[in-house]
């Protein structure tokens, strides 16, 4: 008998140790995640790549720098090696099918896989920042007048960004919040909008934090220039689609120029086996330098054209 309630002493007592410590659990899960929204950076820099430790010996060079700018810019959740990765995986993939598939040569095969994931991962970047930019420019108005009402309000400029980031939603949204997170762990005001600047390469965001930053240091009516400037934006958006709208055919037969003989001189091949092999013959090389050269010349000549600023 003495036995039996020994042992349902120590399970009661194991029961409630178990409560205890499932309560702190919950109470360290609880913590970790309001620290984990305030640094939100270092959620993101966790590893995801196979190769642990070229992948980090990449992240860290040089050479990964301007790829880790522009993956930011596009709001691409990737490390630069793993994007590198990824990249290299097409290559080998395209590389396959244009040797086993298309029959071409070795070297052929790989130029081309080569070229056409050069040109994909550029054109993917650039509209993924593309589009981004225009989501924070049709945005950048409201938070031009939100601020200037805070201002009016007698609020600083600290607390109109904090406003910003609990009313407007993504993608300035979480920009703001993580701009007030790092005021609010002191780092300078400067140093903020600075990096805000890097994140977001659009030239409306560039010219909304000049004004914020020489307003600041000389004084005078932010709220009138935050107004006026919210004014001029949609003013300009207006005209730069009114632009893009009339020019649209024009930048599509550019890249058409470019895309078409590429894709006529594949599906020769699929019919005549080895149709490309006779480029790398030396009059194949240098009729294919005269094409690329007219090719080249006619889009960057189309591209300016279109290419009208606002």
């Amino acid at each position: 008998m003495t036995g039996a309630w020994i042992l349902l002493s120590g399970a009661m007592f194991s029961f409630i140790l178990a409560i205890y410590y499932f309560k702190r659990l919950a109470t360290v899960q609880k913590t970790s995640k309001r620290a984990e929204e305030w640094f939100e950076e270092s959620g993101q820099l966790k590893r995801k790549s196979f190769i642990l430790l070229v992948g980090d010996r990449f992240d860290n060079s040089e050479l990964a720098e301007d790829l880790k700018k522009k993956l930011i810019q596009a709001n691409i959740p990737l490390q630069p090696s793993e994007y590198m990765g990824i990249y290299i995986l097409a290559i080998a993939v395209l590389w396959f099918f244009c040797y086993f598939v298309l029959g071409l040569i070795l070297f052929m095969g790989f130029l081309l896989s080569y070229l056409i994931t050069w040109l994909a991962s550029k054109l993917y970047l650039s509209s993924r920042q593309n589009k981004r930019n225009e989501s924070f420019n049709k945005q950048l108005p409201e938070i031009c007048r939100m601020m200037s009402n805070a201002v009016k309000a007698g609020q600083t400029i600290p607390q109109g960004i904090e406003m910003v980031g609990n009313e407007i939603k993504a993608p300035s949204g979480p920009e703001f919040k993580k701009m007030d997170q790092q005021l609010r762990l002191g780092d300078g005001f400067d140093e903020v909008m600075n990096r805000f600047r890097e994140r977001v390469s659009s030239n409306e965001i560039n010219i909304f934090v000049s004004t914020i930053l020489i307003q600041r240091r000389v004084g005078g009516n932010l709220a009138e220039v935050l107004d006026l400037m919210a004014t001029t934006l949609e003013e300009r958006a207006r005209v730069y689609k009114e632009i893009q709208t009339v020019t649209a055919e024009s930048k599509s037969i550019a890249y058409i120029l470019v895309i078409m003989p590429v894709l006529m001189a594949v599906m020769m091949n699929l019919f005549i086996k080895g149709f490309l092999n006779v480029i790398f013959t030396t009059f194949g090389l240098i009729l294919l330098a005269v094409f690329a050269g007219m090719i080249t010349i006619a889009f960057v000549i189309i591209k300016r054209i279109t290419r009208i600023r606002v």
